[in-house]
């Protein structure tokens, strides 16, 4: 006895570290989640661009979110220019174009990045800045000046500050031969927390339509991927599943396993349980025979009269008409004027049917009933 509490005592003790992992577990995913989903135009909440990208669809721009690589974008529009690409970096980063972005741009494309690192300077972390459409709101301290920009090494662009204060340009636009590049220090330009400042979400509208380009929103740097394109390659792939799965969901999966695995084995300690067979109610199954019955003889005249002759002594009893017998009919819709006060077309068709002497279609008869229990709820409330 003494080997079985202290065996029962040692799977509880487990079971309660599996379940503080499980929550730890779910904790960290669930923030690593929220930080790289910031940015993200499928995000609702305040960090998220789902706002700014419903306004843009609104308006009618021709705008897409993308899933693929970057080099599968300059793939698949390898024979167009005139294409936006809009990343919102989900923390800030340094700005490090590689010359194949550079090339892209140099086509005849647009490159939108925001969230790029900056120097902080001793102004206002919230200010109110002038740009092309009006005051925009910028919350940081981050600002470029010339000296911290370098699109590329030994490459020197004419730049034009978009927005900017005396410590430094807050946006600024270079031009590369037939192409543009335009960064921000904020990722939060036209985040779903700034739909007050409607000037911020149609700054980056602007920005981003010029000429009415196709604009495509990056989700791939927020871990949105297309699997069609590696679907294939993954199928009966076992090692090439686990090493595109996130690690969290792999510790998930062991965690749930492991739980389920003590559950099976502490329920050999268990009595044993033996089901009870449901009891047969013989009114239940009296009806329901009797039902099918009808059903299939298509006797519908016969539940017609049967269930309207008691509903109507129902409805008779409530209005004060007595419950024994029938009343005619409009005598039972001027009770129901002067005491419920309700439209009687309900009334009117129920009874109708009941004194008609064919057969109600399967549809007609679903009618007939639905309106019963309609004036059945209508005369509860006098």
């Amino acid at each position: 006895m003494e080997e079985f509490k202290q065996l029962v005592k040692q799977y509880w003790q487990f079971g309660l570290l599996a379940i503080v992992a499980l929550v730890l577990l779910t904790v960290v995913s669930a923030t690593g989640n929220n930080v790289r989903g910031a940015g993200s135009s499928y995000n609702l909440a305040a960090n998220g661009y789902s706002e700014w990208y419903q306004m843009m669809v609104d308006r009618g721009f021709k705008i897409d979110r993308w899933q693929k690589s970057f080099p599968q974008l300059t793939q698949a529009f390898a024979e167009r220019d005139g294409i936006t690409l809009l990343q919102v970096n989900s923390q800030l980063e340094r700005l490090n174009l590689t010359p194949q972005q550079l090339d892209w741009v140099e086509n005849g494309n647009t490159l939108v990045i925001l969230g790029i690192k900056a120097p902080a300077w001793d102004v206002p972390f919230s200010a109110d800045l002038d740009s092309e459409r009006g005051k925009i709101r910028i919350e940081t301290t981050r600002r470029f000046i010339p000296q911290t920009i370098e699109i590329a090494p030994s490459l020197q662009l004419p730049e034009r500050a978009i927005s900017r204060d005396r410590a430094g340009n807050a946006i600024v636009e270079f031009q590369l031969d037939g192409g543009r590049i335009i960064i921000a220090t904020t990722p939060y330009l036209a985040a779903n927390a700034y739909q007050d400042f409607r000037s911020n979400y149609d700054l980056l509208a602007e920005l981003v339509s010029q000429d009415r380009q196709h604009i495509l929103v990056d989700e791939y740097i927020h871990g949105y991927i297309d699997r069609s394109a590696t679907a294939e390659r993954k199928k009966g792939d076992v090692l090439g599943y686990l090493a595109s799965t996130p690690l969290g969901i792999v510790l998930l999966n062991l965690v749930l396993g492991i739980l389920v695995l003590i559950g099976q084995q502490n329920r050999r300690f268990g009595k044993v349980f033996i089901p009870k067979l449901p009891e047969i109610d013989n009114s239940t199954a009296y009806i329901q025979a009797l039902g099918g019955v009808l059903n299939q003889a298509n006797s519908s005249e016969f539940v017609v009269q049967n269930i309207g002759k008691a509903e109507q002594l129902s409805w008779q009893k409530k209005l004060g008409l007595g419950g024994e017998q029938l009343v005619e009919m409009q005598t039972l819709i001027s009770a129901w004027e002067d005491r419920v006060k309700l439209p009687t077309e309900d009334l009117r068709f129920v009874l109708k049917l009941m004194s008609a002497s064919r057969r109600l279609t399967p549809n007609e008869l679903s009618v007939w009933l639905a309106k019963i229990q309609s004036i059945d709820r209508q005369i509860e409330k006098i």
